[in-house]
């Protein structure tokens, strides 16, 4: 989890002490190091204020907020060609597959991918068909900055303009505090470009042309390989690790799967008193031998938590706070025991029919519609879930992994046909795909067999957030 933002001024005036201020709002998202690139040059130091003392000229620049996982390296990054500067937001996991030369980092390793190209958008378009992981990477390049994100928006970019800049960032509150009122979000697997002339997006790579790689035939055994591929890339080099958790069979399996890679995991759990998801997560995290943390979320707690969650979300929706509350409290907690990782299930109700109204889909319509119906939610994820998750992690200097929505892996889960992953109308279980995969990592069957509950409805909370508001 780190933070960039881009500024261009119209009126060719130093926009420095603007970055600086666009980096202050989002140093929660990375607040071990900060760094801005303009075409003078690059500055990068431990803290803002050091950063401050240290300005360099530039009416075009982006800039960075470091949070360090597992290694260092306060961007932005220059080009050895001293082309264009480069600040990267996420995890590239097949980094070493990006360049020849060794490299301490992923970030690095896109510095020299992108310039063995002729051209930096020939670049971005090759680098985005076989990135795996998730990404919203800033160029700045002589007058001119470029940023885009991956294929299903895990990790934002937002942008805007006024009448006297043009600018990008991580937050809408980023641009907000230079006097953006009404931040607009780039489209995943979009490409923006702005010069002082103006703002431009196009689609480079999207989830339709990525449609078009899913196998014909699928495989348990390839999709099982996947998985295994994917909880090693997000855990590598990790010393600890954090899983919210619910006791289901998406987090249980996840939570297993860590746990074999990362000797210090441990389950982080929110709800009122006496919720299903606090009882199923003890019951289920004494049967599978997991260290776990239970946030027990008091009445009176909720409207100073719905004020937070409401504050990082920068929208109000009763829905999303019933979600998003308990994942901030379990956030909360995680970042107090000093975790910068925690992992999520999120994606797999989409992927594999977990939600109710896909059994109500086959009341009157076929398997077939079932299948578009998946494209569509994996296609509009972005906006409501990974937004929301983004967003409740950040504000707790977290960084959210998601290996259900590993590439690879959603190659060989879509491979599968609607008629395996939900069986009929009558089909109150679901996602039998991901059921029979947790088997072989000994997750308990009572989680298994465990139907799907939402968060909002498991933890309690939703009801709460009912009344209040």
């Amino acid at each position: 989890m780190c933070g960039i933002a881009g500024i261009i001024s119209r009126d060719k005036k130093d926009v420095f002490n603007d970055l600086a201020d666009m980096l202050s709002v989002l140093s929660h998202r990375g607040p071990e190091g900060f760094g801005i690139s303009t075409e003078a040059g690059t500055k990068r130091h431990k803290t803002l204020s050091e950063l401050n003392q240290d300005k360099i000229p530039g009416n075009t620049a982006i800039g960075h907020c470091l949070l360090s996982i597992t290694g260092k390296g306060t961007q932005p990054f220059a080009s050895q060609s001293k082309k264009f500067s480069l600040a990267h937001n996420g995890e590239i996991y097949n980094y070493r597959e990006l360049s020849s030369k060794k490299v301490q980092s992923d970030s690095e390793a896109i510095v020299h991918f992108l310039e063995q190209h002729t051209s930096i958008e020939k670049g971005i378009s090759d680098f985005m068909e076989i990135a795996i992981g998730k990404y919203a990477i800033a160029i700045q390049s002589g007058n001119t900055l470029y940023a885009f994100r991956d294929v299903l928006g895990i990790k934002p970019i937002w942008f805007g303009s006024n009448n006297g800049y043009l600018a990008f960032a991580s937050e809408p509150g980023a641009l907000k505090k230079i006097n953006m009122q009404f931040p607009q979000p780039l489209l995943p697997g979009h490409l923006l470009k702005i010069t002082e002339k103006g703002i431009e997006t196009k689609k480079i790579y999207d989830l339709k042309d990525f449609r078009k790689t899913v196998p014909k035939d699928f495989s348990e055994q390839r999709l099982e390989q996947a998985f295994r591929q994917s909880i090693e890339f997000r855990t590598d080099g990790l010393k600890k690790a954090g899983i919210f958790f619910s006791g289901g069979v998406d987090s249980t399996l996840i939570a297993m799967a860590v746990a074999e890679q990362v000797k210090n995991t441990v389950c982080f759990t929110a709800g009122m008193e006496g919720s299903e998801d606090i009882k199923f997560s003890e019951k289920i995290g004494q049967e599978a031998g997991l260290s776990l943390i239970v946030r027990v979320t008091e009445k009176d707690e909720i409207p100073a938590y719905a004020l937070k969650t409401m504050k990082s979300l920068n929208y109000f929706d009763t829905m999303q706070l019933g979600i998003g509350i308990p994942e901030y409290v379990a956030a909360e907690e995680a970042a107090k025991q000093n975790f910068k990782v925690v992992f999520s299930g999120q994606g797999s109700d989409e992927i594999f029919a977990g939600y109710s109204n896909y059994k109500n889909m086959l009341l009157k319509q076929t398997h077939k519609d079932v299948e578009e119906s998946i494209w569509t939610s994996l296609d509009n994820m972005w906006n409501r879930n990974l937004m929301r998750d983004d967003a409740v992690t950040a504000a707790h200097s977290l960084e959210m992994r998601l290996p259900f929505l590993d590439l690879n892996f959603l190659r060989e889960a879509m491979a599968i046909p609607a008629s395996m992953k939900i069986l009929s109308k009558d089909d109150q279980l679901r996602k039998h795909p991901i059921r029979n995969l947790a088997k072989k990592f000994n997750v308990p069957e009572s989680a298994i067999q465990r139907p799907k509950k939402a968060m909002q409805y498991g933890s309690g909370i939703a009801k709460e957030v009912e009344k209040l508001f």
